[in-house]
């Protein structure tokens, strides 16, 4: 081709077809204006193309790959050989007429690359393409990098490929190379960590510092995946054939990067250890004693976490301090150290039951013994079973709320707690070895139902476990399942700490010892009754009364009374909206994480509705500090509350608000009239006076949506790494009885798992049609990720 035509960009050229190769951006942004420039993807396995990408448009930034060609099947897979949801990063494996056969005299090659498709006809195959995908809500697909090249760092799955081609972007920087690099052991991570390093060659003329890198990447990059480290090269290593040897990549500076230029290191052993903490549970690399921890991204739920690791590490504080003293220099001076007590007696006895376990009785009434919470976690390696199953035995102990019995007796739900059962075993085992994938799969799920289905109120224990073993090339699996009534989301947080903690210690042959136990159970539950009937609550009566009058939803079909069947339509931002919402807005906004939640959800009900004020039902984790004296950061129960709340939105244009700002505070300005964060409409409602008890609870009325975020499920921090758990995905299996309908017309769940923000819309398909389900979600996700773009134009 001449130069000179090169170098005018070949006007005449109307289709521009690339592959062989990542397209970037600016790629597109030179060759698509005036033509049709198409992204194919396709390895020569499958016969050079697979999928290609509709015509793109300059400005668009990096380009998909697209959809399957014809005649072409693309299938995108976790480990297990299983289709991951839309927005979750998975393995491409291709099928189709396509295919070739194999590679020719490599049988051992072919059959690790070629196998067998469970998804399309008998007989077929797939090709294994080795490259990490995921789906858009489009339907297109986006290539993320090599699996080879995913790193998983502090919980977060990390593409290198990415922070390598954000660091190139720098005029900085000639080329670039990031890789994961060990720490060294300290005390509180005996097996060493992992941090991300950036190896940079300077462009001519050009002095890049960690500071200028990390500013820069901080503009286009979630923090998790900024390195925390830098090393500045003259060249890359290579190796013989050209490409980079990373193993002749030198070991950085050992002190990571500071924080920033405000960074200030912790001076004292206090300091040290509550930034410690700090930075484990938010899952920073450092943090500095004047940084605040709701700017880095904390919230109430995480504020329970950092005050539960606090007592573990023999440090007494509470969330409320922890609000009033939002630094590590102003909470050390109220931090105390904690007395050792001694080991208590088991906690056992009758109790009330609590607010949130009375609403459950009286509106789960087909199949009360199957409503469950669980988590399906992934072990590093094959377990010590003794160590297993004396950690367990060791949770029924320590945490009275496990062995809670409930039993029904004229139509009345009583609890108690007995004494600890010797010899009782909540542990299964399941060997799978030797079983295809999917037939292994399938076993565990069946026994993972029958766990979910097996539960006896009455005679308990309520937490089962279940160990699956596969045999040679693949961890094992650990499943916990509790019934709802003994243990909420925090719950969790506190029982995998613990479950880790008694494990390593079974294993290294000492005696269990998870520490002091703060408030049981019992004693808050009895304290609540005591403190409603003392009148305590009474003045919220009439805000609770008038917070019932909610319009009722607009409905696609009316129907007497709505049917069992749930269905779900998923939203899930990227991680660089989630990181603006979780990081950026707490500075822009002066706001919380749960203000820009509803906010969002508000406008978006608000237009569907047609009405300026909306209601919503909330849940809040109910871990308030209402009663004297009561310590709930490491106790496991059901704490949830549940409350109405109503939003008065102004007349907004279809476009959204011009001062998005403002709409969050008019949010959070309504919140904060709420009395006591809600707690006080399920105490009344349980143990109010009978006339207020029947107000409160009549059926109807409230709210006919009901939200619930449960907070960052990705800040489990490093000193997991080297324990017994290597991943959590999440709950799995049958959890609850399907015949029980729940108790809104929808009901919106979200966390962040993975660096990335998604959220759960149930709903009755008797009542409402995906479309409307999917057209109220899509708004609710528009107006955050609107919200994160406002965020980050104002820090």
């Amino acid at each position: 081709m001449p130069e000179a035509a090169w170098r005018a960009g070949l006007p005449d050229l109307r289709t521009l077809i690339v592959g062989g190769d990542v397209c970037s951006a600016e790629l597109v942004d030179r060759w698509a204006p005036g033509r049709r420039l198409v992204n194919s993807y396709g390895p020569t396995e499958a016969t050079v193309v697979s999928t290609w990408s509709g015509p793109l448009a300059a400005g668009s930034g990096a380009p998909p790959i697209g959809r399957p060609i014809p005649n072409t099947r693309v299938y995108v897979l976790d480990e297990a050989l299983r289709p991951v949801p839309v927005g979750v990063a998975g393995e491409l494996y291709v099928a189709g007429v396509g295919l070739a056969r194999g590679y020719l005299g490599r049988p051992g090659l072919t059959a690790a690359r070629f196998v067998a498709d469970p998804f399309g006809p008998a007989g077929g195959r797939m090709y294994r393409t080795g490259d990490v995908v995921r789906w858009t809500g489009d339907g297109e697909l986006r290539f993320l990098g090599r699996a080879d090249d995913q790193v998983k760092v502090r919980g977060f799955r990390i593409e290198l490929g990415e922070v390598e081609s954000a660091l190139r972007r720098s005029p900085q920087v000639r080329e670039a190379v990031v890789a994961v690099r060990e720490t060294a052991p300290t005390p509180e991570q005996p097996s060493g960590g992992k941090r991300l390093v950036g190896y940079v060659v300077p462009a001519p003329g050009a002095s890049p510092t960690a500071a200028s890198l990390r500013d820069a990447l901080g503009r286009t990059l979630p923090s998790h995946m900024v390195p925390s480290a830098f090393a500045t090269l003259d060249a890359l290593p290579l190796t013989a054939h050209g490409k980079v040897d990373r193993r002749a990549l030198p070991d950085p500076d050992p002190a990571p990067v500071t924080t920033g230029a405000g960074h200030v290191a912790p001076r004292t052993p206090m300091e040290r250890r509550i930034a410690d903490i700090w930075a484990d549970v938010l899952g920073l690399e450092r943090v500095g004693v004047e940084d605040n921890f709701f700017d880095l991204g904390g919230d109430s739920i995480l504020s329970i976490q950092v005050v539960s690791r606090a007592r573990q590490a023999g440090l007494r504080l509470t969330t409320k301090d922890l609000f009033a003293h939002q630094s590590v220099a102003a909470l050390a001076t109220v931090a105390t150290a904690e007395r050792d007590e001694g080991p208590a007696a088991p906690v056992t006895g009758s109790l009330p039951l609590t607010p949130i376990q009375r609403w459950f009785f009286a509106t789960h009434t087909v199949n009360p013994r199957h409503f469950n919470q669980s988590t399906l976690l992934e072990l590093h390696q094959e377990p010590d079973e003794k160590a297993l199953e004396g950690a367990l035995a060791a949770l029924l102990v320590h945490h009275d709320a496990l062995r809670t019995r409930f039993t029904e007796d004229g139509g009345e739900w009583r609890s108690h707690v007995p004494e600890p059962e010797a010899g009782i075993d909540v542990l299964d085992h399941h060997d799978l070895s030797g079983l295809p994938a999917r037939e292994a799969d399938a076993a565990m799920e069946k026994a993972v139902d029958a766990l979910h289905a097996g539960f006896d109120l009455g005679r308990g224990p309520l937490l089962k476990a279940a160990l699956f073993r596969f045999g040679a090339g693949r961890r094992p699996f650990l499943f916990l399942t509790a019934h709802h009534l003994v243990i909420d989301g925090v719950s969790w947080r506190i029982l995998l700490d613990d479950l880790d903690i008694a494990y390593q210690q079974g294993a290294r042959g000492e005696p269990v010892d998870l520490g002091s136990r703060t408030t049981a159970f019992r004693d808050w539950a009895r304290g609540l009754a005591e403190h409603v009937a003392s009148g305590a609550l009474d003045h919220e009566t009439d805000h609770w009364c008038g917070a019932l009058d909610a319009r009722p939803l607009p409905v696609d079909h009316r129907v007497a009374s709505p049917g069992a069947e749930i269905r779900t339509v998923p939203v899930e931002l990227g991680e660089r909206d989630t990181e603006a919402l979780l990081r950026s807005a707490p500075t822009a906004y002066r706001t919380r994480i749960n203000d820009v939640l509803l906010a969002a959800l508000a406008l978006a009900l608000s237009r569907w509705t047609g009405q300026e004020r909306v209601s919503v039902e909330l849940e809040g984790h109910g871990r308030e500090d209402i009663l004297d004296g009561v310590d709930l950061s490491r106790t496991v129960g059901w704490f949830t509350t549940m409350y109405p709340v109503s939003f008065e939105l102004p007349d907004i244009p279809e476009g959204g608000p011009a001062d998005w700002r403002g709409l969050v505070k008019s949010v959070r300005r309504r919140l904060r009239t709420v009395p006591g964060n809600g707690f006080g409409f399920g105490a009344l409602r349980a143990f109010g006076p009978p006339e207020l008890r029947e107000r409160l609870s009549r059926q109807g009325a409230g709210p006919q949506i009901v939200f619930n975020y449960l907070g960052q499920w990705d800040a489990r921090s490093a000193r997991s790494q080297g324990g017994l758990v290597h991943a959590e995905h999440g709950s799995f299996g049958q959890d609850h009885d399907p015949r029980e309908g729940g108790s809104h017309l929808l009901e919106v769940v979200g966390a962040v798992q993975d660096g990335r923000l998604g959220f759960t819309w149930r709903y009755r398909p008797d009542v409402h049609e995906r479309a409307t389900v999917e057209a109220v979600a899509g708004d609710f996700a528009e107006a955050l990720r609107r919200i994160a773009e406002d965020c980050r134009g104002a820090v």
